[in-house]
């Protein structure tokens, strides 16, 4: 009977192992997948925001590029050592900037409606420059 007892309590333990295990990786695949959504590698993932954040880092994540191009009127040069637009949305500073989300999705509309950069610096210029 021990012998019994001892291959059913392996057995047990084998399947909670495998079970944990196999709950492991789903955990790790997910968060994976989570965190890598954003394909360039470049900005947070857009889905961990909602509304017009959202709207903004999706911006960022497709268009870099522009967003590189391009000045943020909000100071985070001088706080945050940003250099361009596209370094809000590196970070959650983007998240917590009405002035670099509302940049990021006018530059967005702007872009796809074919105007070129140099006109979106003009036009953000024209808005933000001055606190807008």
């Amino acid at each position: 009977m021990s012998t019994k007892s001892n291959s059913a309590s392996r057995m047990v333990a084998a399947l909670v192992v495998v079970g944990l295990l196999g709950l492991a990786a789903a955990a790790v695949y997910q968060l994976h997948s989570f965190a890598v959504a954003a394909t360039n590698g470049l900005t947070l993932n857009p889905d961990l925001f909602e509304g017009e954040t959202h709207a903004a880092y999706l911006v960022a994540q497709r268009h870099p590029d522009l967003l590189a191009q391009l000045d943020c009127y909000c100071g985070c040069e001088r706080h945050e050592g940003h250099k361009s637009l596209l370094d809000c949305f590196r970070t959650n500073h983007g998240a917590t900037c009405a002035t670099c989300t509302g940049e990021a999705i006018t530059a967005g509309q702007l872009y796809e409606n074919g105007t070129p950069p140099e006109q979106i610096r003009a036009i953000l210029h024209q808005r933000y420059a001055n606190g807008g």
